[in-house]
């Protein structure tokens, strides 16, 4: 009995996961049927259509070009909200008086950063500098948020025995607050992929190669199933990649528990 019991805590997430995605494309194919028009295809339509994309060279190429500008624009965030979260973590001075800009960054709306950016940039720049604006405040906040958490009994103590600001960045305050910094960076990788999309619809841009120009295409010719399609694979990738971050996160807990 304990060892069925075992067996369906470990296998706990996996299933409900996989009824949750029956769920999705069960409640996708009968919204189809209710709608009932061209314009909204089911997936017994989309999902052929989806198969025959994944065998074209065109779409990796796509993928890869959405993806390239995603990581540098994660990677540009990274750095920037590690740094000015750090600052803001140790000195309240800072961190009350960057708090205007991020607010503006966090209230502006997406389609006018969107407009603004498109026409100030090229379009092959323009998704990597939208994307940084968008997740940029996340990743700040992030790591503000777990350097603020930790216990301030812990840094006194270090304090007492000699640590000065750059040993209690990392050797205290960056390994209590990994949680933090990868529950921002999951959630500016999947608004950030989002955004990357949407920018790239509207740069309406032939150089600007990616997903998003797949669908902005499709979209054009009014072919809804590949519309979905793609929509479909952007959908994939973002879980793919939040699957990856959350083993990591899983492999991490060990390592913090031993510092």
């Amino acid at each position: 009995m304990s060892k069925l019991k075992d067996l369906y805590k470990r296998y706990l997430v996996p299933f409900w996961t996989i009824i949750g995605v029956i769920g999705v494309f069960l409640f996708w194919y009968l919204l189809s049927l209710i709608l009932n028009t061209s314009l909204f295809p089911g997936p017994e339509k989309v999902l052929p259509q989806f198969f025959v994309y994944l065998a074209n060279l065109e779409t990796y190429e796509a993928i890869g070009w959405t993806l390239l500008r995603l990581l540098i624009s994660s990677i540009i965030s990274g750095v920037f909200g590690l740094i000015l979260g750090i600052f803001s973590g140790l000195y309240k001075p800072f961190r009350v008086f960057i708090k205007p800009f991020i607010t503006v960054f966090k209230t502006i709306p997406t389609a006018a950063v969107i407009f603004i950016i498109i026409a100030l940039t090229k379009p092959m720049f323009g998704p990597i500098i939208i994307v940084f604006l968008i997740t940029f405040p996340i990743m700040y906040e992030s790591v503000v948020s777990g350097f603020l958490s930790v216990d301030q009994n812990i840094i006194d103590s270090a304090r007492v025995d000699g640590a000065n600001n750059i040993k209690l960045v990392f050797r205290i305050y960056i390994p209590l607050s990994v949680n933090y910094i990868i529950l921002g960076l999951v959630s500016s990788i999947g608004l950030g992929m989002k955004v990357s999309i949407m920018s790239e619809i509207l740069a309406g841009s032939s150089s600007a190669l990616g997903l998003g120009k797949l669908i902005r295409d499709s979209q054009l010719i009014v072919d809804m199933q590949s519309v979905l399609s793609y929509s479909l694979m952007a959908i994939i990738i973002i879980g793919i990649i939040d699957i990856c971050i959350y083993i990591a996160k899983k492999k991490l807990k060990p390592v913090q528990n031993k510092n």
